[in-house]
Protein backbone atom coordinates (compact mmCIF):
# COMPACT_ATOMS: atom_id res chain seq x y z
CA UNK A 1 0.00 0.00 0.00
CA UNK A 2 1.64 3.34 -0.67
CA UNK A 3 2.81 4.98 2.19
CA UNK A 4 3.77 2.50 4.03
CA UNK A 5 7.06 2.29 4.94
CA UNK A 6 8.87 -1.01 3.73
CA UNK A 7 9.28 -3.90 6.77
CA UNK A 8 12.19 -3.99 8.73
CA UNK A 9 15.15 -6.65 7.91
CA UNK A 10 14.99 -9.81 9.93
CA UNK A 11 16.95 -9.67 12.90
CA UNK A 12 17.33 -5.83 13.78
CA UNK A 13 16.77 -4.66 17.14
CA UNK A 14 13.75 -4.29 19.16
CA UNK A 15 14.79 -0.50 19.23
CA UNK A 16 14.57 -0.08 15.27
CA UNK A 17 10.56 -2.02 16.23
CA UNK A 18 9.87 0.74 18.33
CA UNK A 19 10.90 2.95 15.52
CA UNK A 20 9.19 1.40 12.72
CA UNK A 21 6.27 1.41 14.87
CA UNK A 22 6.40 5.08 15.56
CA UNK A 23 6.62 6.06 11.84
CA UNK A 24 3.93 3.53 10.79
CA UNK A 25 1.54 4.59 13.42
CA UNK A 26 1.80 7.71 12.20
CA UNK A 27 1.34 6.76 8.55
CA UNK A 28 -1.55 4.70 9.72
CA UNK A 29 -3.88 7.80 10.83
CA UNK A 30 -3.56 8.84 7.14
CA UNK A 31 -4.73 5.46 6.01
CA UNK A 32 -7.23 4.48 8.48
CA UNK A 33 -7.81 0.82 10.12
CA UNK A 34 -7.33 -0.98 6.97
CA UNK A 35 -3.62 0.27 7.19
CA UNK A 36 -3.47 -0.57 10.63
CA UNK A 37 -4.16 -4.70 9.80
CA UNK A 38 -1.47 -4.64 7.65
CA UNK A 39 0.73 -2.45 9.93
CA UNK A 40 0.22 -5.02 12.81
CA UNK A 41 0.75 -7.81 10.78
CA UNK A 42 4.22 -6.33 9.30
CA UNK A 43 5.44 -5.72 13.03
CA UNK A 44 4.11 -9.48 13.90
CA UNK A 45 6.16 -11.32 11.01
CA UNK A 46 9.49 -9.62 12.07
CA UNK A 47 9.67 -9.48 16.12
CA UNK A 48 8.49 -13.19 14.95
CA UNK A 49 10.88 -14.41 13.14
CA UNK A 50 13.69 -12.69 15.80
CA UNK A 51 12.52 -14.63 18.41
CA UNK A 52 12.84 -18.21 16.03
CA UNK A 53 16.24 -17.26 15.38
CA UNK A 54 17.17 -16.57 18.75
CA UNK A 55 15.59 -19.38 20.28
CA UNK A 56 17.73 -21.32 17.00
CA UNK A 57 20.67 -19.50 18.55
CA UNK A 58 19.42 -20.89 22.31
CA UNK A 59 18.97 -24.78 21.36
CA UNK A 60 22.26 -24.94 19.10
CA UNK A 61 24.49 -23.15 21.92
CA UNK A 62 24.74 -25.74 24.57
CA UNK A 63 25.28 -28.99 22.23
CA UNK A 64 27.99 -26.96 20.25
CA UNK A 65 29.45 -25.91 23.12
CA UNK A 66 30.18 -29.44 25.10
CA UNK A 67 31.21 -30.61 21.62
CA UNK A 68 34.13 -27.87 20.78
CA UNK A 69 35.05 -28.13 24.63
CA UNK A 70 35.80 -31.79 24.02
CA UNK A 71 37.90 -31.46 20.91
CA UNK A 72 40.06 -28.46 22.13
CA UNK A 73 40.32 -30.43 25.33
CA UNK A 74 41.58 -33.75 23.59
CA UNK A 75 43.82 -31.62 20.85
CA UNK A 76 45.60 -29.25 23.45
CA UNK A 77 46.46 -32.97 25.53
CA UNK A 78 47.67 -34.51 22.12
CA UNK A 79 50.08 -31.06 21.97
CA UNK A 80 51.21 -31.67 24.67
CA UNK A 81 52.48 -35.11 24.06
CA UNK A 82 53.80 -34.01 21.12
CA UNK A 83 55.59 -31.30 22.16
CA UNK A 84 57.00 -33.61 24.94
CA UNK A 85 58.44 -36.03 22.58
CA UNK A 86 59.81 -33.18 20.38
CA UNK A 87 61.14 -32.30 23.11
CA UNK A 88 62.81 -35.49 23.82
CA UNK A 89 64.03 -36.28 20.84
CA UNK A 90 65.75 -32.80 20.37
CA UNK A 91 67.88 -33.56 23.10
CA UNK A 92 68.84 -36.65 22.28
CA UNK A 93 69.52 -35.20 18.93
CA UNK A 94 72.10 -32.89 20.41
CA UNK A 95 74.18 -35.57 22.03
CA UNK A 96 77.25 -37.30 20.96
CA UNK A 97 76.52 -40.57 19.74
CA UNK A 98 79.51 -42.85 22.18
CA UNK A 99 76.47 -41.33 25.12
CA UNK A 100 73.60 -43.54 25.58
CA UNK A 101 70.12 -42.15 24.54
CA UNK A 102 68.11 -45.10 24.94
CA UNK A 103 66.05 -43.70 28.26
CA UNK A 104 65.00 -40.47 26.67
CA UNK A 105 64.16 -41.96 23.47
CA UNK A 106 62.47 -44.37 24.91
CA UNK A 107 60.15 -41.96 26.97
CA UNK A 108 59.60 -40.84 23.73
CA UNK A 109 58.25 -43.57 22.00
CA UNK A 110 55.92 -43.80 25.21
CA UNK A 111 54.77 -40.65 24.38
CA UNK A 112 54.10 -41.42 20.58
CA UNK A 113 52.49 -44.76 21.68
CA UNK A 114 49.94 -42.74 24.05
CA UNK A 115 49.49 -40.47 20.48
CA UNK A 116 48.37 -43.44 18.41
CA UNK A 117 46.08 -45.07 21.25
CA UNK A 118 44.43 -41.54 21.61
CA UNK A 119 43.91 -40.90 17.71
CA UNK A 120 40.60 -42.82 17.92
CA UNK A 121 39.12 -40.78 20.31
CA UNK A 122 40.26 -37.23 18.56
CA UNK A 123 39.35 -38.44 15.23
CA UNK A 124 35.50 -39.03 17.03
CA UNK A 125 35.61 -35.58 18.76
CA UNK A 126 36.21 -33.64 15.06
CA UNK A 127 33.52 -36.02 13.83
CA UNK A 128 30.95 -34.71 16.46
CA UNK A 129 32.49 -30.98 15.84
CA UNK A 130 31.61 -31.66 12.40
CA UNK A 131 27.97 -33.00 12.47
CA UNK A 132 27.65 -29.49 15.36
CA UNK A 133 28.90 -26.78 12.57
CA UNK A 134 29.05 -24.32 11.46
CA UNK A 135 30.44 -24.03 8.11
CA UNK A 136 33.66 -21.88 9.74
CA UNK A 137 33.83 -24.10 12.56
CA UNK A 138 33.88 -27.16 10.22
CA UNK A 139 36.63 -25.38 8.16
CA UNK A 140 38.62 -24.57 11.31
CA UNK A 141 39.10 -28.24 12.98
CA UNK A 142 39.56 -29.93 9.52
CA UNK A 143 42.49 -27.68 9.07
CA UNK A 144 43.44 -27.91 12.73
CA UNK A 145 43.08 -32.18 12.12
CA UNK A 146 45.56 -31.72 9.17
CA UNK A 147 48.32 -29.56 10.93
CA UNK A 148 48.42 -31.26 14.06
CA UNK A 149 48.62 -34.73 12.31
CA UNK A 150 51.92 -33.15 10.14
CA UNK A 151 53.28 -32.08 13.20
CA UNK A 152 52.99 -35.46 14.98
CA UNK A 153 54.77 -37.00 11.60
CA UNK A 154 57.63 -34.55 12.02
CA UNK A 155 58.27 -36.11 15.35
CA UNK A 156 58.01 -39.40 14.32
CA UNK A 157 60.46 -39.00 11.19
CA UNK A 158 63.28 -37.66 13.91
CA UNK A 159 62.64 -40.62 16.22
CA UNK A 160 62.43 -43.40 13.99
CA UNK A 161 65.93 -41.75 12.88
CA UNK A 162 66.86 -41.89 16.31
CA UNK A 163 65.55 -45.22 17.01
CA UNK A 164 67.75 -46.13 14.32
CA UNK A 165 70.77 -45.47 15.56
CA UNK A 166 71.14 -42.16 12.94
CA UNK A 167 71.41 -39.33 14.12
CA UNK A 168 68.17 -36.19 14.19
CA UNK A 169 69.90 -33.51 11.61
CA UNK A 170 68.79 -29.77 13.07
CA UNK A 171 67.21 -29.21 9.32
CA UNK A 172 64.74 -32.40 10.62
CA UNK A 173 64.20 -30.85 14.18
CA UNK A 174 63.46 -27.38 12.46
CA UNK A 175 60.71 -28.90 10.53
CA UNK A 176 59.34 -30.50 13.72
CA UNK A 177 59.46 -26.84 15.42
CA UNK A 178 57.66 -25.43 12.31
CA UNK A 179 54.82 -27.94 12.26
CA UNK A 180 54.01 -27.46 15.94
CA UNK A 181 53.73 -23.74 15.66
CA UNK A 182 52.11 -24.03 12.71
CA UNK A 183 49.03 -26.44 14.60
CA UNK A 184 48.94 -24.11 17.86
CA UNK A 185 48.43 -21.11 15.64
CA UNK A 186 45.76 -22.99 13.64
CA UNK A 187 44.23 -24.19 16.96
CA UNK A 188 43.80 -20.54 18.28
CA UNK A 189 42.19 -19.89 14.82
CA UNK A 190 39.38 -22.86 15.53
CA UNK A 191 38.93 -21.42 19.11
CA UNK A 192 38.08 -18.41 17.64
CA UNK A 193 35.70 -19.41 14.83
CA UNK A 194 34.01 -21.73 18.38
CA UNK A 195 33.50 -18.63 20.51
CA UNK A 196 32.20 -16.61 17.64
CA UNK A 197 29.49 -19.31 16.61
CA UNK A 198 28.44 -20.41 20.11
CA UNK A 199 28.49 -16.42 21.47
CA UNK A 200 25.81 -15.06 18.55
CA UNK A 201 22.33 -14.18 19.49
CA UNK A 202 20.66 -15.70 16.55
CA UNK A 203 19.76 -12.04 15.24
CA UNK A 204 22.05 -11.11 13.02
CA UNK A 205 21.42 -13.37 10.07
CA UNK A 206 20.62 -16.85 9.57
CA UNK A 207 21.03 -19.45 11.29
CA UNK A 208 24.40 -20.92 10.11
Amino acid sequence: MEGLTAAPKIGQHSEMDAGLSAVLGATVGAVGTGGAGIVAAVLARSQGRAQLRAEYARITREPRKSAYAAYAEAFQKEHDRLVHAMALVDAASEHAPSVSMEPIIAEARSHMDLSDQEEGVITHLQAQVHIEGPRSVINAVVRLGRDRYAFKCAVITCLRRLEAGDGCPESVVDVMEEKRAVAYRVYAEFLFAASEAIGGDGLEGPPA
